[in-house]
């Protein structure tokens, strides 16, 4: 792993816990940093927003869902629905995998897909162990929808990362090239 990787994975888990660990009590603190960090990357990287909206609203929309069917119950929010902190982390992740795009897409399909959904979903259990979330179902059962759904949410940024970089060449999506 590069020198410059490695600092933006760890400005990543740095985001990571301050919104996982802090919650309501450093959202303020969470929000500057993450604006800050979308900003530079938008100033100096040519960090696509569209994109990083795209993803983020997947992703808050996965879980508000959850958190109306049940299957996340957060205390510090009294109704249905996810806390500022989560949309926020929202935010970071699809900023994070942009930034590991090159490597998102060097790997084969599948095998990003999986590692990536287990991570995802043990960053959720790490959340539970935390006491981020509540999981009122049983742990295995959730632990498996969250796997299964982030499967999906990293085959949509994986899709999305290779149409981004064929229109960065000047190739539309749908466009074949002759071998």
């Amino acid at each position: 792993m590069n020198k410059k990787l490695l600092l933006i994975s760890i400005w990543f888990q740095c985001l990571w816990f301050l919104a996982v660990m802090g919650q309501q009590s450093t959202q303020l603190l969470l929000l500057v940093c993450v604006i800050a960090t979308v900003a530079l990357s938008y100033r100096y990287r040519g960090l696509p927003l569209s994109w990083l909206f795209m993803i983020a609203c997947v992703g808050v929309a996965m879980d508000v869902i959850h958190g109306v069917t049940g299957l996340f119950v957060f205390s510090s929010i009294p109704t249905a629905g996810i806390p500022l902190w989560l949309a926020l982390l929202w935010v970071s992740f699809a900023w994070y995998a942009y930034q590991m795009r090159a490597l998102l897409i060097r790997f084969p399909f599948a095998i990003v897909c999986m590692v990536g959904a287990l991570g995802a979903a043990a960053s959720y259990f790490a959340g539970l162990q935390l006491g981020a979330v509540q999981w009122p179902y049983s742990n295995t059962m959730t632990f498996v929808i969250i796997a299964l759904e982030w499967a999906l949410v990293f085959a949509l940024i994986i899709y999305s990362l290779n149409v981004l970089q064929k229109r960065r060449h000047g190739v539309k999506p749908h466009e074949t090239h002759p071998s």
